[in-house]
């Protein structure tokens, strides 16, 4: 307890007197430095571009040319890196952004504006960020807490903002281009190859990439050495195209597909209970078809509307130690959804976005048990009712108005949520949960470049299928179904600081979200039996009340045009109230520190080392999870050294990662991380 209130209190003390110093300074511009951007213009947190700084939200970003130099393994290694997110994984494979607590089904996800979140994402970690190829991005937007307002169902913890490659239209002849890329990672942990072709015509654009990976066992530090059962391979593909009908008006289609095979999970086979447990394939299929539309009309200044379908697709394998069975269960769910969006600039002072959207899932569930010794398949209920639909309706508008130095934000949300359940075992249902939530925000400037702010938000997040009919063992539970079920309810206070001034960027947030009629496990019963081949059953019920309160802080000083000095420290406690407990799976105190320094042009070294404290406020559900040790998670770092190297076409870029090969893992995580190793990546533009 007294690490965590003297951290606190200097990344506390060192906000107020950087705030102080540079309340004078007279230099508008932005300083960049390294691809570190001290002030951008985000899209995540109010729906419409505004500078970071003047967002009162909490925010963290990671751009292009980072995404590049870092050379990412997937998609929640980016997020790792980004203040405020503590990635756990449940197996290598995987990977559930924790924010400010919350994870699965109480975080949303968009990918290119478009909602991934479906009627089967699950409680607690799930692997679905994984699914999204790291080699397609071109930016990850985080938005830390309540965004039900802006995203619907499901923001409470928060919300992550991707954006793929987009091709960029041409003002001269026709150009045609392209990229070819590979990276290797020391103990044959990563191999990867991917190509990109990119098209550029003053009405015609195009990229579409490629790429192939082979993760091979982690190596983990210490004396851990190879873990046996983390490999596997993934193939994906991405194709963008934008066409210009007239000067104000683009047309842009986007395909998305990726496909992992044999990913295992360690936690279930390394102990020797299963001889094999593996979701064999785990599939993404995303197609969109999007219109934007610019003018000078007050009303109408930016209109889109966007039409998409998606696909996913999980096997699960299993097979218990010295069992003759082999279970096999099949989930996919297609999601048609539409999205229409306005923003509105009615004056200089005053500008809004309204929209109304539309997500309509339909599951398909199916099991079946091989005894592989007579050859004899049999057949059951899947994971979920198979025919089972979710709709998610909703109309929003958010407001922005600026007077003098002071900025107000509010908005409103209506939504409408319809699950159809048609359950040969326990009935079919119906369930038409609805919310309205409301946000409003005040930014005060209350010295130069130097932001005061305060929110309330109101979130929410309606049952979904996973909740209402999972039939079947997750984690250490046997689930039975439960269709008497309200939605989650989430009311947040927050306050911040931002400064972003010359050479010098601070950000601190603290936040108290109150959480009541939360989805929750409690033990049952089914058909008088409290357990089920010997697992304990639990049945979903809306019965907990919660509270969760943080403080958040980041600090970033140039301390000249080439070396840069770029922290955070973030702190989450977690308490269930109705329980008299801690929540489950809450990160420790953790954070960042780390250098940049460019020593010559076209070189950029880093040092990085990453941190957390120990973890031992458990609750019944920790301490019963084979994936956290006896008394809680010890406290770890990491120091990380990395190279980006750019020379003309050819881009190089290197590291070495956990130069003192500790042995740590992840509170809550499933599987160790890599020990001491080495990658290096070549990317070559033509």
């Amino acid at each position: 307890m007294k690490l965590k209130s003297l951290a606190l209190l200097a990344v506390l003390s060192t906000i107020i007197t950087e705030s102080f110093a540079f309340n004078n300074e007279k230099n508008d511009s932005l300083i960049i430095a390294d691809s570190i951007v001290f002030d951008e213009v985000v899209i995540v947190g109010q729906r419409m571009h505004a500078l970071s700084s003047r967002s009162p939200e909490a925010l963290s970003v990671t751009n292009e040319l980072s995404l590049q130099q870092l050379s990412p393994m997937s998609t929640p290694d980016v997020l790792a890196r980004m203040p405020g997110v503590w990635m756990q994984k449940t197996n290598h494979g995987g990977g559930s952004p924790f924010i400010r607590g919350l994870t699965g089904y109480q975080t949303v996800i968009m990918i290119d504006g478009v909602r991934f979140n479906n009627g089967i994402f699950r409680s607690g970690p799930n692997q679905y960020l994984n699914t999204i190829d790291a080699l397609s991005l071109q930016r990850v937007e985080v938005l830390r807490g309540s965004g039900s307002v802006q995203y619907g169902s499901d923001a409470i913890g928060g919300t992550v903002y991707l954006q793929t490659k987009t091709p960029e239209f041409s003002n001269e002849s026709v150009k045609t281009g392209g990229r070819l890329y590979g990276k290797y990672m020391s103990h044959d942990m990563e191999k990867t190859g991917r190509g990109e072709l990119q098209l550029a015509g003053k009405n015609l654009a195009l990229h579409a990439g490629l790429s192939y990976r082979d993760f091979g066992d982690i190596h983990a530090g210490g004396d851990l050495g190879r873990l046996n059962a983390t490999s596997y391979t993934e193939y994906a593909t991405d194709v963008k195209a934008k066409w210009r009908m007239r000067r104000n008006q683009v047309i842009t289609m986007a395909y998305q597909h990726v496909k992992q095979n044999d990913v295992q999970l360690f936690h279930k086979i390394n102990p020797g209970s299963y001889a094999l447990y593996s979701f064999d394939p785990q599939q993404r299929d995303m197609g969109y078809i999007k219109y934007k539309k610019e003018g000078s009309n007050q009303l109408f200044s930016e209109f889109t509307a966007t039409a998409s379908v998606q696909h996913s697709l999980e096997v699960r394998k299993k097979q218990k130690t010295e069992s003759a069975m082999q279970d096999k269960e099949n989930d996919r769910v297609y999601t048609w959804g539409f999205l229409a969006e306005n923003i509105s600039v009615f004056s200089a002072s005053w500008k809004a976005t309204t929209g109304a959207e539309i997500y309509y899932d339909e599951i398909e569930s199916s099991a079946q048990t091989l005894d592989t010794e007579s050859g004899i398949v049999t057949y059951g209920r899947g994971l979920y009712p198979d025919g089972s639909s979710m709709l998610n309706a909703s109309v929003f508008s958010l407001h922005q108005y600026t007077l003098n130095r002071l900025q107000f934000t509010g908005g409103l949300r209506y939504n409408y949520i319809a699950l159809q359940v048609a359950d040969e075992m326990f009935g079919q249902s119906t369930i038409e949960p609805g919310a309205l939530v409301g946000t409003v925000k005040g930014t005060w400037e209350a010295f130069r470049h130097t932001y005061l702010s305060l929110q309330a938000n109101a979130a929410y997040r309606a049952p979904n299928i996973n909740d209402v009919s999972s039939f079947g063992v997750a984690d250490f539970r046997y689930e039975i179904p439960n269709f008497n079920l309200d939605p989650e309810r989430s009311l947040t206070f927050e306050a911040g600081i931002k400064h972003t001034n010359g050479p010098v960027y601070v950000a601190f947030h603290v936040f108290r979200n109150q959480l009541t009629n939360l989805i929750t496990n409690v033990r049952a019963t089914y058909n008088g039996q409290d357990s089920i081949d010997g697992i304990q059953v639990y049945q979903r019920e809306n019965s907990n009340k919660a509270l969760l309160q943080g403080l958040e802080g980041e600090f970033r000083y140039a301390m000249n045009s080439r070396l840069v000095f770029d922290s955070y420290l973030m702190y989450t406690h977690g308490q269930n109230i109705s329980a008299s407990e801690p929540m489950r799976r809450i990160p420790p105190l953790n954070g960042k520190a780390g250098l940049s320094w460019i020593p010559l042009n076209g070189l950029t070294l880093f040092a990085e080392t990453f941190f957390a404290a120990s973890q031992p406020r458990l609750s019944g559900g920790d301490i019963d999870d084979d994936r956290i040790a006896d008394g809680g998670t010890p406290g770890w770092y990491s120091i990380d050294v990395r190279a980006a190297w750019q020379y003309h076409n050819l881009q190089v870029n290197g590291g070495v990662a956990n130069i003192t090969n500790q042995a740590y893992r992840l509170h809550g995580s499933g599987v160790d991380a890599p020990g001491l190793s080495a990658w290096l990546s070549v990317g070559i533009s033509f």
